[in-house]
Formats: C-alpha cells, structure tokens, sequence
C-alpha cells in the first residue's frame, strides 16, 4: 500500500474512535475497548532476552498488551499505542504461539482461548506497517491536544484557549 492511503485508511479508522480532544493513555485505551467491545488489559512484563518489546494476545471477550517493563516511558506509550493499533485494525495476528513461546512454556500455559498473537518484530509486513502508522498517529493525537487547542471548540474553556492560541 503506498503510504498516503496507508495514512489516509489508518486516520480514517482514529476518526471512527470517540476520543475527546484532549485524551491521555487511559482514554485511549478506553476508546478503542468501546471501540471493539472487548476489554483491554496492559500489563508490564520484562521482555529482555526476548525477540519483541511488545505482544498482544488475543480472546474472545478480551485483548492483552504485554509491554517491556523496563523501557523508557515514551517507548512503553508507543508500544502500547502499537498493540492498540493492531486491535483498532481488526488485525487477527500473525504469529503463531509455538513462534513466541519456548515447548516448555506452551506446555504449562495450554491456554486454547487464545485466538491470536501479535508480536512486533519488524516493519516489514503490512500488518505492522500499518500498526505502526496508526499508533504514530494516535499519538500524534494525544501530544497535538495536549498543547494545541481543538480545531472545533464548543467548551468555553475551549474557546478561551482557541482565542488566545
């Protein structure tokens, strides 16, 4: 895909996501679990010694966002918003749980509701081009509205800010 329409698809999908103008990380994981009808859970593992900083799996009633507990915080919100981005584009996984789990690990996890894994090992499939694109532009988002004012004021707050901006 050639990388205006990528960004092109992957706005459209952010403008789908009830965000307000000004959102933090928990609203973000808010809107994309309202989103998909599904919790999301993100918990920081160490993932030293691992191919990936970043892995989701996926259940039925449930997404689950293992980031690298030991990353800066910048890099732990862009692994986040990456995994986010997977799930904001109905992205099934492409891995396989033998593929990020030793013999020994499936064998004590032999956890069957898990429905796919996504690990971020490289930029080079479509898939993660396009997750990467997204969370880039999610974040975007969360640091333009953090400063700026909203390009639509309607709160007299907002309207001050858009004033004097």
């Amino acid at each position: 895909m050639h990388a205006s329409s990528l960004r092109d698809a992957c706005e459209k999908r952010l403008g789908r996501l009830s965000l307000p103008h000004r959102f933090g990380e928990a609203e973000l994981i808010d809107a994309v679990a309202t989103a998909v009808g599904r919790k999301i859970v993100c918990e920081a593992i160490d993932m030293r010694g691992t191919f990936s900083c970043g892995l989701r799996k996926r259940y039925a009633d449930r997404e689950v966002i293992y980031y690298e507990k030991n990353a800066s915080p910048l890099h732990q919100r862009q692994i986040i918003a990456h995994e986010l981005a997977h799930i904001v584009c109905d992205h099934k996984g492409e891995l396989d749980l033998i593929d990020v789990m030793s013999d020994d690990d499936l064998a004590d996890l032999m956890d069957w509701s898990v429905l796919g894994v996504s690990a971020r090992t490289s930029y080079e499939t479509e898939e993660e081009a396009e997750a990467e694109t997204t969370a880039t532009l999610m974040l975007q988002l969360m640091y333009r509205g953090a400063v700026l004012p909203p390009s639509r004021p309607s709160a007299a707050d907002e309207r001050w800010d858009a004033l004097f901006a």
